[in-house]
């Protein structure tokens, strides 16, 4: 049986110096994996993979960020799972279309990681996800 006693982040990002420096900044306070687009994503979500939420890039190939947000938040197992954006777009009108299709928080590249950290931090705060043993 599954032991939740860090929250578990799955990183979906095709850039591997990228899904590094995340791995790296985030390893010591959170469960992490990685996947190198959308589509490995979801079918690791479907395997039945604890996660507590999803960082995205937008641009992969196979399945982008937009096409992740779409599945996820249209699956009824996974609607409810918090999902935040990094990307190299900093338009407001991709921000707005991440967010109406049901981002809850976007960043762009290049990326403080602690900033990352904090994100994902106030993104479960919000969610009301609580740990077990806190």
């Amino acid at each position: 049986m599954y032991m939740k006693n860090r929250f578990h982040v799955l990183i979906a990002e095709d850039d591997p110096f990228i899904r590094k420096v995340l791995r790296h900044a985030l390893e010591d306070e959170f469960e992490v994996s990685t996947q190198v687009n959308g589509i490995e994503a979801m079918s690791w979500l479907e395997k039945g993979n604890p996660v507590d939420i999803l960082v995205t890039d937008l641009q992969m190939p196979h399945m982008d960020g937009r096409e992740l947000i779409r599945t996820v938040r249209s699956s009824p197992l996974f609607a409810k799972l918090p999902i935040i954006i990094l990307s190299t777009f900093e338009d407001s009108n991709t921000r707005i279309t991440c967010l109406e299709l049901g981002a809850d928080d976007y960043m762009t590249k290049p990326f403080n990681p602690l900033e990352v950290k904090a994100k994902i931090t106030a993104v479960l705060r919000r969610s009301g996800i609580r740990l077990v043993n806190s």
